[in-house]
């Protein structure tokens, strides 16, 4: 619901050595539903997200703009 915020990520180049980076995905199975986790929701926040199922946020997410919008602005409510 907005309150988790990604870390910075740096990178230090070295000529020296090569570097080698591996994206990996960790996360539920693809069919359960995921939404605004209940502790950060409540009258005074209500969810900010609409909740989906977990693969069609992987889908909603590899792409960087739909329609001219990020995905995170198209999963509003």
């Amino acid at each position: 619901n907005g309150k988790y915020k990604s870390p910075m990520h740096r990178v230090i180049l070295n000529n020296k050595v090569t570097r080698v980076s591996v994206a990996t995905v960790h996360g539920p199975s693809h069919n359960t539903f995921v939404k605004p986790a209940p502790e950060f929701v409540d009258e005074s926040h209500p969810p900010k997200y609409r909740g989906m199922i977990y693969k069609d946020s992987l889908e909603a997410n590899g792409y960087h703009e739909i329609d001219g919008k990020s995905c995170l602005q198209q999963l509003r409510i």
